[in-house]
């Protein structure tokens, strides 16, 4: 059932007769505990609020016409001292520019007027005001001293005997609070103007105990306990009713200690009875009709509040669940702050290693720049020994092979002249000797030079496999080293505070971890790179070092093996053999030619393999040429990769003292977040308190509910046969008579209004 319908049948129950023991209290708005008017003078946050409260009430009659007429709705704000007495006056008029008027005509005997809300300005004059409205609403205040209508008398009973306000201060005893609700427009000549009066009392359980209530309803909530009164001044009076209980007053009882005042506020309204149409009473038919749904909405009410019950009873079983999700909540803060701890831990080690990569790299770096410079000079002295193979030894040694060659043939051709030139033959022994002594101490030279070499191309490849392997680790680890910040992103999120008020601070923090995650990726990401080209690199010039070593070794073989040999043969055979040959060469020719045609055929073999190991002394060259070509240029690749991961290690670096920065900034947030999930925790089983005395009130309203249902309405249906006729006469005169009071300061004719006074206690 709507609220408006409800309130409908209240009042229709009030005027035929009435059970207050719990008469739709629990239904009842309380407006002022929702009112930010402690201080009496409204914010335009709370304009706001009354706006919205009441745009809806009236969005039907801002659509019905443009030319609808503007809305004043207005409120009277009543500070009151101890005792009821009244200490000021502040009215907060809205101005509600339905049609979109430009000027707004107004009718106010405020003073002290001031525009809360907006800019516009306005003229006024013996009383009339007249508003720029540009097509906006108007909210204003004023404060006024005339004779409010409505009014309260708060008197005090301390164990039986009246006490003031003030003298009740930190007393303690047995207390009863009575409120008196005061009308005073039926008085005179005056038409009386029906108001609902509902007061609300909140009570700090510590000070207040025992609390019972006469017309009225106590709520708790586990902490406080909400008193909440409720009164139609002069209603009985102006119906001319003596059997209709209609109260006028509520009184409050408990046992008090060290009273301090309480805080009240009362709410005085006609709009109840404005929502009443008066053509509802003309006949005596309609009003049975209402009886039916007066008792048809009890009964819902009585279900309700079974169902209400109920669901209590549900959530009072299912709290235990609540309270174990809190401690699973909490636990999970706990590990979250020592997770934190070990992050920032981490990212602490991390910026250090972070820093010793970008020291390695500096270091690295450098040594790839002198690597490069001596591959670029192993290069050059290997071309230029290509060179001189090819361009003088090899021919040398081709010529040197041709005259052995020729040289045997013409020894087989003049074998029968040797005799005659033994003499010629012996000169010519003796330089073949030396010449042969001088190509054995070359030869000897070259291949140990040639063994040097290849020892030298061995130990650089090597050097150049572990380059390239450590490279590749390099460029795997930074590939691994990925830093992802989800986690930490979801972490900041779920700090989020739900009203939004740290919603700035959040998504800066998690605009700053992406920002530092792409930046320190992005890093890495060059990083791995250039570790891969420094890799691709070392790799090739390994592969040519190991080709320019296989030369090597088989050009230092070849020296060392067959050209050595053949060259000590050659110098042994002419020291010793042609020399004693020579000696005995008188002795007998054909002996000495038969020598003579082996010394040849040695000598011939001895240039051949002097020729061979000079072409593969010239072919191993060139591969070691080409080799460490190779070698300079990978080592320049090398050299300005290294730069770049060395530029790459310092931005790694900066990032991950970014990154510790914020590990350390998340740690203190985790910190202050368990800190609140621990008191969330301790808090629990004060919500689950709380349910329980909730649930309890639901069993109390449920069977106040069946009561009033049983012993209110059911009488009231079952009483309807009595004459009310003479009753509902002066209903229709009271519901007229409500509909003209729509303000308090004063209203144009041209207005639409409504009115509510809101009586704030000064504690």
């Amino acid at each position: 059932m709507k609220n408006k319908e409800y309130q409908k049948l209240l009042v229709m129950a009030l005027t035929a007769s009435l059970t207050i023991g719990g008469v739709g209290i629990s239904t009842m708005p309380v407006w002022a505990m929702e009112n930010p008017a402690r201080n009496m003078i409204m914010s335009k946050a709370a304009f706001e609020t009354e706006k919205n409260k009441s745009e809806k009430d009236t969005a039907d009659k801002k659509g019905e016409s443009e030319t609808a007429k503007a809305l004043k709705d207005e409120t009277v704000y009543v500070k009151l001292d101890a005792s009821g007495d009244v200490s000021s006056v502040t009215v907060s008029d809205q101005l509600k520019n339905v049609s979109g008027l430009k000027d707004i005509e107004d009718v106010s005997g405020l003073k002290d007027i001031e525009n809360v809300k907006g800019e516009e300005g306005f003229t006024q004059k013996d009383g009339k005001l007249v508003w720029s409205g540009s097509g906006e609403d108007i909210c204003y205040q004023g404060t006024t001293s005339e004779q409010l209508p409505v009014g309260i008398r708060v008197t005090y009973t301390l164990d039986g005997k009246e006490i003031s306000a003030k003298e009740l201060e930190g007393k303690s005893g047995h207390l009863k609070i009575r409120y008196d609700y005061e009308n005073t427009t039926g008085k005179g000549s005056g038409t009386y103007t029906p108001f609902l009066m509902v007061t609300g009392l909140i009570l700090d359980m510590d000070q207040f105990s025992n609390v019972s209530i006469e017309n009225g309803k106590l709520v708790s909530d586990g902490d406080r306990d909400l008193a909440i009164g409720m009164g139609i001044p002069e209603m009985k009076e102006a119906l001319s009713v003596e059997d209709i209980d209609i109260p006028d007053y509520f009184v409050l009882e408990a046992d008090v200690t060290d009273y301090e005042a309480v805080e009240g506020i009362t709410v005085a309204t006609n709009e109840i009875f404005n929502s009443l149409s008066s053509d509802s009473f003309d006949s005596l038919e309609d009003l049975e009709d209402s009886m039916d749904q007066l008792q048809s909405a009890a009964d819902q009410l009585v279900d309700g509040s079974g169902q209400l019950r109920t669901g209590l009873d549900t959530l009072l079983s299912s709290s235990g669940t609540l309270i174990d999700g809190i401690n699973q909540l909490a636990a999970g803060g706990s590990e979250l702050e020592k997770g934190t701890g070990s992050l920032a831990d981490g990212a602490g080690a991390l910026s250090e290693g972070g820093k010793s990569l970008a020291n390695g790299t500096s270091q690295l770096s450098a040594g790839a720049e002198t690597l490069s410079q001596g591959a670029s000079q192993v290069a050059a002295g290997a071309d230029s020994a290509h060179k001189s193979t090819s361009e003088q030894l090899l021919p040398g040694v081709q010529q040197l092979y041709d005259g052995v060659t020729g040289m045997q043939s013409q020894v087989e051709s003049s074998i029968g002249q040797l005799s005659g030139g033994t003499s010629q033959l012996k000169g010519g022994i003796e330089a073949a000797a030396a010449g042969a002594a001088q190509l054995s101490a070359g030869i000897e030279t070259v291949g140990t030079s040639a063994g040097d070499l290849s020892s030298g191309i061995s130990n650089a490849a090597a050097s150049s496999a572990e380059i390239s392997a450590g490279a590749q680790n390099l460029a795997d680890s930074l590939s691994a080293a990925v830093v992802d910040n989800s986690a930490l992103i979801t972490a900041v999120e779920s700090l989020r505070a739900s009203d939004g008020s740290n919603s700035q601070t959040i998504d800066a923090v998690i605009a700053g971890l992406t920002a530092q995650a792409e930046g320190v990726n992005g890093a890495i990401s060059s990083a791995a790179a250039a570790a891969g080209n420094i890799a691709a690199g070392s790799n090739a010039l390994t592969e040519g070092l190991n080709n320019a070593a296989g030369g090597a070794a088989a050009l230092s073989g070849a020296i060392n093996g067959d050209i050595k040999n053949g060259a000590d043969s050659l110098s042994a055979a002419l020291n010793n053999d042609l020399s004693s040959g020579a000696a005995q060469l008188d002795a007998g020719v054909s002996q000495m030619a038969g020598q003579l045609e082996d010394g040849t055929s040695q000598l011939a073999s001895g240039t051949g393999a002097l020729l061979s190991g000079t072409q593969a002394l010239d072919e191993g060259l060139g591969t070691l040429a080409d080799g460490a070509a190779q070698v300079s240029e990978g080592s320049n690749t090398l050299n300005e990769n290294m730069k770049t991961a060395d530029d790459g290690a310092k931005t790694l670096s900066d990032g991950l003292d970014a990154l510790l920065e914020g590990a350390s900034n998340l740690k203190a947030g985790a910190v202050i977040l368990n800190s609140g999930l621990g008191t969330l925790k301790s808090g629990s089983g004060e919500l689950v308190d709380g349910v329980t005395q909730l649930d309890n009130g639901a069993a109390e309203l449920n069977d106040g509910m069946i009561q009033f249902n049983q012993d209110g309405i059911q009488k009231l249906v079952d009483a309807f046969d009595g004459d009310v006729e003479n009753m509902l006469d002066s209903l229709n005169e009271l519901l007229d008579a409500s509909k003209e009071y729509k303000n308090f300061s004063g209203i144009s004719d041209a207005m639409d209004g409504e009115v509510k006074f809101i009586f704030i206690t000064d504690k």
